[in-house]
């Protein structure tokens, strides 16, 4: 006897094919040139049913950005066992193993999504007021482990972390362009030269 789909469950599996749909325009059409009744005929919805799960496209834009972004993870730079360069090395792998999981799709929206904050002022000042807030944090927790291991990166925390997130965007329009133009220790050691010639802190 096969199981009654709940309305809740039905409703999440609209919400999910909605967001899928419009992931698909995104990235053919563009976000502003992806319409409401577009992303809806894609699908066989209303454009009411749509609305019914999103109370704007805004809203649907957020979601979608949610569901395919793929941020760096940052815990390789916290450790407090390992020096500045090894992890950045660490830091670099997982990059790399980001990018040969990450799907074409996601990729593309990266790029579209970056294109869309230039040319939408509202969209790019909430991203960088969020963007901010997390570096903001992660440079303090940085800064404390640099401290621990009593080295002193090239620049300060907050500057190199941007750095940093400046050199991971072009690995990622690099491995989009080329992908074996990036082999594993060529991604590696670009992080490790961040680290820079290490001076120690005085005590």
């Amino acid at each position: 006897m096969s199981r009654v789909v709940t309305r809740a469950e039905r409703k999440l599996e609209t919400r999910n094919a909605i967001i899928d749909a419009a992931a698909r325009l995104f990235v053919h059409a563009g976000i502003e040139a992806a319409s409401i009744d577009a992303i809806a005929a894609s699908i066989g919805l209303t454009k009411g049913a749509v609305y019914g799960s999103f109370g704007s496209k805004e809203e649907l834009i957020e979601a979608v950005a949610e569901r395919y972004s793929a941020p760096a993870d940052v815990t390789p730079l916290l450790r407090v066992d390992l020096p500045l360069a090894e992890r950045l090395r660490l830091f670099g792998r997982g990059v790399r193993a980001a990018l040969q999981g990450a799907s074409r799709r996601q990729m593309l929206l990266d790029f579209e999504y970056a294109v869309y904050a230039r040319r939408n002022a509202q969209w790019a000042a909430k991203i960088r007021k969020a963007g901010r807030a997390g570096l903001r944090e992660l440079a303090a927790r940085f800064h404390e482990v640099n401290v621990a291991r009593n080295e002193r990166p090239p620049l300060e925390a907050k500057a190199f972390l941007t750095m940093l997130t400046v050199a991971v965007r072009g690995v990622v329009q690099q491995f989009a362009l080329d992908p074996a133009s990036l082999g594993e220790p060529t991604i590696e050691e670009l992080f490790v030269l961040l680290a820079g010639s290490q001076r120690r802190r005085r005590r």
